[in-house]
This record gives structure tokens, C-alpha cells and sequence, in this order.
């Protein structure tokens, strides 16, 4: 697994974070890029730190904190290409179902990674 660093402070960041423990920032993965980036609240989407006017918008499944994946802005997808792929989901209101659908979400997201470097 390649290793990331935040595009604000440095810090080595995981493929799992979603925010950088060092400075707080948000981050999201860009599958496209192989790339992890820092974001910032823009007007109706995510714009990258270190590029003004480049905008993103998480994954549809980033609410349930089940994916940390970007898309850009325009893009008329819902979700992003690991997530696209989901046929079920479990029923969130069932203690417990939460965390393990978004631990089978992250193995998910490291095949779709691995594959997608392959």
C-alpha cells in the first residue's frame, strides 16, 4: 500500500483517514490519482487545499462513514466506482450492522485499490 501524507501539514495519513490527526483537516482518496487529498467546505461541494477551484463531492456513502472516496464536483454519479458495486446493504438500525458493514466497506475499497493498480 502506497504511503500518503496530508497536502496541509505533512503528517503521513492512512487509506482509511478521513480526517488528518495532525491538523484536522478532511481528506478523501482520489481513485483516479492514487491520491489522498486535503479538502475544505466550498460553495456546494469540497475544494482541494492545495488547488483553488478543483471541486470534489464524497462518495454517497460517506455519510454513513462507510467511504472516504472523492468524486469530482460534476460527476453525476451518487457514488464512487468501489461503491457502485453494492447490490445490498444492511439495515443500519440494527445495533452493530454499522461497524460491520463499514469494515467489509474498507476491505472492499483495498481490493478495488489493488486492482485498480494492478
Amino acid at each position: 500500500m502506497k504511503r500518503f501524507q496530508c497536502q496541509n501539514c505533512g503528517n503521513e495519513v492512512h487509506f482509511e483517514n478521513t480526517s488528518c490527526i495532525a491538523c484536522g483537516r478532511r481528506l478523501g482518496y482520489i481513485a483516479s490519482k492514487f491520491a489522498m487529498i486535503a479538502v475544505e467546505p466550498a460553495s456546494g461541494w469540497w475544494e482541494s487545499a492545495t488547488q483553488r477551484g478543483l471541486g470534489f463531492k464524497f462518495c454517497g456513502n460517506w455519510e454513513a462513514y462507510a467511504c472516504n472516496w472523492l468524486l469530482m464536483a460534476d460527476d453525476p454519479e451518487r457514488f464512487c466506482q468501489a461503491c457502485r458495486h453494492n447490490r445490498v446493504v444492511p439495515d443500519l438500525t440494527v445495533p452493530g450492522n454499522d461497524l460491520k458493514w463499514q469494515k467489509l466497506e474498507l476491505a472492499k475499497r483495498f481490493l478495488f485499490y489493488s486492482l485498480m493498480r494492478w
